[in-house]
């Protein structure tokens, strides 16, 4: 009886460390954007001082040879006016550091 409730314990906690290891895997990939998320809103704030964002969107990721570049679309509020800015975070893919940030306003 003490054995089927080894064997039991066992795979109950195998099961669970698998499970954790997956969860926090998929928490990194999340992160890895985000943190060039948080550049790109800073970036903008900086930009357009007078402004609020209002919405955030991860557009997508396009990969070059040495860099990568994360692409978001933020809505912003400035007085009575909300329009759109396509921010690109350029960065080296290696060091993970940012070569340059770029806008480009669409409405």
């Amino acid at each position: 009886m003490k054995s089927w409730l080894n064997i039991l314990l066992i795979f109950c906690l195998a099961g669970s460390t698998t499970a954790f290891s997956v969860h926090a895997h998929a928490e990194t990939k999340v992160l890895s954007y985000e943190e060039y998320g948080r550049i790109a809103m800073r970036k903008t704030m900086e930009k357009y001082p007078g402004a609020q964002i209002t919405d955030y969107l991860h557009v997508g990721k396009k990969r070059k040879k040495e860099t990568s570049i994360e692409t978001f679309k933020l809505t912003l509020k400035e007085k009575n006016k909300t329009f759109q800015v396509l921010v690109f975070v350029e960065y080296n893919e290696k060091t993970k550091k940012v070569v340059k940030v770029t806008f480009e306003k669409i409405s």
